[in-house]
């Protein structure tokens, strides 16, 4: 049986672990996945910097995760965890990663706009997708854009925290509310290419897409497992961004989302509207599986090969 590795992505709202081994016929054998959302970025569109009690949400929950890789007696070469557009965008994201360090021993890189998508794409491949696909990843922070089989790995500044945080905060950081923050979507997505999704199978991953999928799918309650995998009409993601941003909060958290995500997500799926429309895409598969499990599979072939 393969040793397990472990993965860890601490993003902009969530932080994620996943402990995986190799599987029999290429799969990816899940030995645990624990995820918190911690919000890193919040209050970072006006500070510039990360806010002290997210900081302290965040090393809370990256102090659990080590201990579960302990648990799981996994040795350092076998783990990778890495930071996202929360840490790029924060003035003191290295004196961050650092701070992690040392008071969790995990080491954690602070990776680029591409490493981040070709993690998604890497992921979203060896699900069977296969290197043809375009995957859309909307985080909190930022949006990617990866298709292998183009080479293409781009990201626009747009996510469901900064968003929300720019044009929805009590006060805003711009004026305009949700027409200006649906506006500011459309231009930031003009960086992908236009129309690059036509004829190619389009994927999107993340906590919004998972959530977008059990609204659309007329869901009871918020359902990850039901959800993957699920094909979703791209023009959806438009229509329950404006259903849902025109709720009040308590309201909304009783349709079939993330509770503690429910602040946030009609920006997120702004964010994914506009990049779907940019690219042209008709219908998404959508799917939890993230860069998490890019990273679990290069760590696996990197340590097990021959």
């Amino acid at each position: 049986m393969s040793a397990p590795v472990a993965a860890i992505d601490v993003g902009t709202n969530t932080v994620l672990l996943l402990v995986a081994r190799a599987g029999t016929g290429g799969a990816l054998e899940v030995v645990e996945e624990i995820g918190a959302m911690p919000r890193l970025g919040s209050g970072l569109a006006a500070r510039g910097s990360i806010d002290p009690a997210a900081a302290e949400r965040v090393l809370d929950a990256l102090r659990g995760f080590a201990q579960r890789i302990e648990a799981h007696a996994i040795p350092a070469a076998r783990v990778r965890a890495v930071g996202t557009a929360g840490l790029r965008r924060a003035r003191d994201g290295v004196e961050f990663a650092s701070r992690v360090a040392r008071e969790t021993g995990l080491a954690l890189e602070i990776i680029s706009e591409e490493e981040e998508a070709r993690l998604g794409a890497i992921a979203i491949a060896a699900e069977g997708a296969g290197a043809d696909a375009l995957v859309v990843d909307v985080g909190g922070g930022s949006s990617e854009v990866a298709c292998e089989a183009l080479g293409l790995r781009r990201s626009a500044p747009i996510g469901a925290v900064v968003l929300t945080e720019t044009w929805l905060a009590t006060p805003p950081l711009h004026a305009g509310g949700w027409p200006a923050l649906r506006a500011a979507a459309r231009a930031a997505a003009q960086i992908f290419p236009a129309g690059v999704a036509r004829g190619r199978p389009v994927w999107a991953i993340g906590g919004t897409a998972i959530n977008l999928a059990c609204c659309a799918g007329g869901f009871a309650r918020f359902d990850v497992h039901a959800a993957e995998g699920a094909l979703v009409p791209s023009n959806a993601a438009g229509r329950w961004a404006d259903e849902l941003a025109a709720l009040p909060l308590d309201v909304r958290r009783t349709r079939p989302i993330e509770a503690d995500r429910a602040s946030i997500l009609p920006a997120g799926l702004a964010a994914l509207a506009a990049v779907l429309e940019r690219v042209d895409a008709q219908a998404i598969r959508v799917s939890g599986r993230g860069l998490r499990y890019g990273i679990a599979r290069e760590l696996l072939a990197r340590n097990d090969a021959g």
